[in-house]
């Protein structure tokens, strides 16, 4: 059915929350979308961004650069997120249920436990978790994010939703807090843009 996720896409969605979680920031940002896309990097999306030197370790450290990430005092979940998602085939509240019934009552609600060994955690990079818990809300630039990516699915006659998908509603998105990550992390989104379609075609 269209306008539906791929798995990869959906685990992309909520690493981006798990991201934003431990790194202690109110919001779920393009960048937190960008950073769990570059997680999965054997995947084509995440192939184009390591061609172009962007791997999950340093869109964590482009974090590292900014002193307006703060944590979150209100972390609630915000319903319109829940429904914007559900359009998209992701529904949060049965992944809620999956994760309760894997690891226990209030499992997403605990505070994230103490980082592993590098290496051993998804990302690869020790952290103190910042103690976020709950949902954390999207930020408006991230939902026009996962809105472009229908748009793009569309536009390429895609009938599916896939990280490729969702890299191009980030860099579709114009603002500046989304412009200036870009400029930390040293790639064009231009350029990056043009060699996603570029990958996509040769995949095609």
């Amino acid at each position: 059915m269209f306008n539906r996720f791929t798995k990869d896409a959906r685990f992309a969605v909520v690493e981006a929350q798990e991201e934003a979680r431990t790194l202690g920031h109110a919001r779920i940002g393009t960048e937190h979308l960008l950073l769990a896309i570059a997680a999965h990097a054997a995947a084509p999306a995440g192939t184009t961004l390591a061609r172009f030197g962007v791997t999950a370790e340093g869109c964590r450290a482009a974090f590292d650069q900014d002193p307006a990430s703060a944590p979150a005092s209100d972390s609630h979940f915000d319903e319109d997120d829940a429904e914007a998602l559900r359009a998209f085939g992701i529904d949060l509240d049965a992944v809620r249920d999956q994760a309760e019934r894997a690891f226990g009552p209030g499992a997403l609600d605990a505070p994230p436990p103490a980082p592993e060994p590098e290496g051993r955690r998804l990302f690869g990079l020790g952290r103190k978790p910042a103690g976020i818990v709950g949902h954390i809300p999207f930020a408006p630039r991230a939902k026009r994010a996962l809105e472009g990516s229908l748009r793009e699915a569309r536009t390429l006659k895609s009938d599916h939703i896939g990280l490729e998908h969702v890299l191009l509603g980030v860099l579709g998105c114009d603002d500046e807090t989304t412009a200036d990550y870009f400029r930390r992390l040293g790639v064009e989104p231009a350029a990056l843009r043009a060699g996603v379609l570029a990958d996509l075609g040769q995949a095609a």
